[in-house]
């Protein structure tokens, strides 16, 4: 029983995050059209077609999201473990240290898309805005 529910919760973080994907990526995959084709060949693949700082852009944004999702799910689970300490001390300070990391993590996400978006803002502009 343990093994197939260990399976089953395996899977679902795998579609999880599939779906996670599908759902930064695929807006702007759709919003460029789609695959241009010349004759039966392929003339442009519109997400290639990209400059490469904005490949580097939409990763680092993705990036970012993945790890603020992650951030708050573990905010989650801390406060979970925290609620259902039932005066287990131990359980309880478990709980309280996995609030505190993921409140640190989501600080420096923040901190690092407000740094990212200020040297971004710099080089489009030549200066800071």
């Amino acid at each position: 029983m343990a093994k197939s529910y260990f399976k089953i919760k395996s899977w679902a973080e795998k579609f999880a995050l599939a779906a996670m994907v599908g759902a930064v990526f695929a807006p702007k995959a759709l919003a460029q059209g789609g695959i241009q084709l010349e004759q039966g060949r392929i003339s442009a693949v519109p997400l290639l077609d990209q400059k490469p700082a904005e490949i580097i852009s939409t990763i680092l944004q993705f990036v970012l999201i993945l790890a603020g999702l992650l951030a708050v799910f573990y905010l989650i689970y801390g406060g979970i473990i925290y609620v259902t300490a039932g005066g287990d001390a131990e359980k309880a300070g478990k709980g309280r240290v996995a609030i505190t990391n993921a409140i640190i993590g989501i600080v420096i996400i923040a901190a690092a898309l407000v740094i990212y978006n200020l040297v971004v803002g710099g080089l489009n502009t030549g200066g800071v805005s």
